[in-house]
């Protein structure tokens, strides 16, 4: 060998590593930060009468095949990454499960279907519909997500969002927490103390796992003492190994019921896809400069998987890049995680951990999330456009509201049917209907009409509101019947006249108020005081 070749050999970049050492403990951090959604899934379920052996054998393996390819694609992608710019600090983007859509899906579709049918089957196949439709609309967003970001308010594209936060994952958890202080209160001071501070634990252990542990010993101390009495636990479905195994989509596809939520589908998916965008933006401002395309289809092509094999819950890119890379994890940590997600779920004891760590016990890791997403919503718009946010947050917090009243009626032995005339001029129930429907899109609407105004630029909070008239038209906002049986959407043309014609006599009038204020800003001839 020559001297030449000896020093071109010595200067070539060594081929970069699978796994550095930092990678075991970023793979604990990404799989406890999924963990509780595992936790969530199995412990709402039985809310949409879902049985134990359907979340087991069906669902669970679902959501873990579309997480464990989907890590294996993006540790794949940051190896790749690493070989051709010749670096050995490429750090894989975390993924894995929607916790937003999981309350999305179940709150405001699966379990108004349930309350309507009582039929745990048409529930699954319509959460699946909804699951596979969201895949097909977040992969079409992959090549066209960075329009819409800069044509839609920023108040508008974070409202929705932070109202399901705020409505579904702080308040409605929140409330457990303080109804089992004994068990859950300590477990929720560890996760704010370590979350908010960003201290780092001996041996960098992950903050859910100490929560979980504490939550988990007190529950069982207090339980012997019988001082705490844990909630009625689902039958167990048999230890083993439960294979994912498709489902037969086109017979669900056939199935109507799914149809009438697509006003929650589309924008959900639409957020989800631009979440995801703004998620890759921060990778690569912490030095990932990974391809927005194929980082985002491939997305949306791991929530397509996870419908075909029966999850009715979409996957969705991760925050937490930075802190995985300033803790030395490259690409090995998300092969780790999604392999330990795969084996937990595929095996059954997802339901087991349930008897043993209370629901509400990492219920403030969800709280937490929720929080940091309402909190982002008003960080990330100018001072103006946060009156805009807290005007985005109402309709979802409607729709929360509107499941609570119903609940009481119907443990009261009535129904929102019988009850609702009674309320007269103490609760505006019907407002109440008509500003939960579609509430994803009313909370757009409204933020995008009032974040163009506060910048007045009137036509186009007209064009948003002659939005809303269309959308009225359809049916997919506003339009509702009310029967015995509960709130139904009413898909169909001129499904809400009232709010047709206001909208659009509103956007005419905005309209009006674009050319006044162009006449009113004319500048005027110039006076010679000389």
């Amino acid at each position: 060998m020559s001297a030449t070749d000896t020093v071109a050999h010595a200067s070539r970049p060594r081929s970069p590593k699978w796994f550095a050492p930092g990678d075991f403990e970023a793979s604990l951090g990404l799989f406890f930060s999924g963990f509780p959604d595992l936790l969530l899934i199995a412990g709402l379920a039985p809310l949409c009468g879902f049985s134990t052996d359907l979340v087991v054998t069906r669902i669970l393996p679902g959501v873990a095949v579309s997480i464990f390819l989907g890590n294996l694609f993006y540790a794949w992608q940051a190896h790749q990454l690493a070989l051709r710019s010749g670096r050995n600090d490429v750090t894989a983007i975390p993924f894995g499960v929607n916790t937003p859509t999981i309350f999305a899906y179940i709150f405001l579709i699966m379990l108004p279907v349930y309350e309507r049918t009582h039929d745990p089957h048409i529930v699954w196949q319509v959460g699946v519909i909804a699951s596979f439709v969201s895949g097909l609309v977040q992969t079409a967003g992959a090549f066209c997500t960075d329009w819409m970001r800069r044509h839609v308010p920023r108040a508008a594209l974070l409202c929705p969002l932070a109202g399901i936060a705020m409505a579904f994952l702080c308040l409605g958890f929140i409330f457990g927490v303080f109804q089992v202080p004994g068990v859950a209160l300590l477990p929720a001071v560890i996760i704010l103390t370590v979350y908010a501070s960003r201290l780092r634990l001996p041996f960098r252990l992950p903050a859910a796992l100490i929560a979980m542990a504490v939550g988990a010993l007190a529950a069982l101390v207090l339980g012997a003492w019988h001082l705490y009495t844990p909630p009625a636990a689902q039958p167990l479905t048999a230890i083993g190994l439960h294979l994912p195994h498709p489902v037969d989509l086109i017979a669900f596809l056939r199935q109507g019921e799914g149809w009438k939520y697509l006003s929650i589908v589309l924008p959900m998916s639409i957020l989800d896809t631009l979440v995801s965008l703004q998620i890759l933006e921060s990778v690569k401002l912490a030095g990932d400069d990974y391809p927005t395309m194929p980082s985002l289809l491939v997305n949306g092509v791991a929530t397509i998987v996870a419908a075909g094999f029966g999850s009715p819950f979409p996957t969705t890119l991760y925050f937490g890049h930075l802190a995985h890379k300033a803790n030395g994890a490259r690409a090995g940590y998300s092969v780790l995680s999604g392999a330990a997600v795969m084996l937990l779920c595929v095996s059954g004891l997802v339901p087991l951990v349930l008897r043993v760590v209370p629901l509400e016990v990492v219920a403030m890791v969800v709280v937490w999330f929720g929080l940091v997403m309402v909190g982002q919503a008003f960080q990330e718009v100018s001072k103006d456009h946060c009156i805009a946010v807290a005007l985005g947050l109402i309709p979802m917090l409607a729709s929360w509201a509107l499941q609570l009243v119903d609940l009481a009626a119907r443990k009261a032995g009535s129904s929102l049917f019988e009850t609702a005339p009674r309320f007269g001029d103490e609760l505006a129930i019907y407002g109440m209907i008509a500003l939960s429907q579609g509430a994803l899109l009313v909370s757009m609407v409204w933020s995008a009409v009032l974040a163009w105004i506060f910048d007045r630029r009137f036509m186009q909070a007209a064009v948003w509101l002659f939005a809303g008239s269309a959308l009225s038209y359809f049916g997919l906002i506003h339009a509702y019947v009310l029967t015995p049986q509960g709130v139904g959407n009413k898909i169909g043309l001129f499904a809400a006249p009232a709010f047709v014609v206001t909208y659009a006599a509103g956007a005419l009038f905005l309209v009006a108020c674009h050319f006044y204020a162009a006449r009113s800003a004319r500048p005027f001839a110039a006076v010679d005081v000389d």
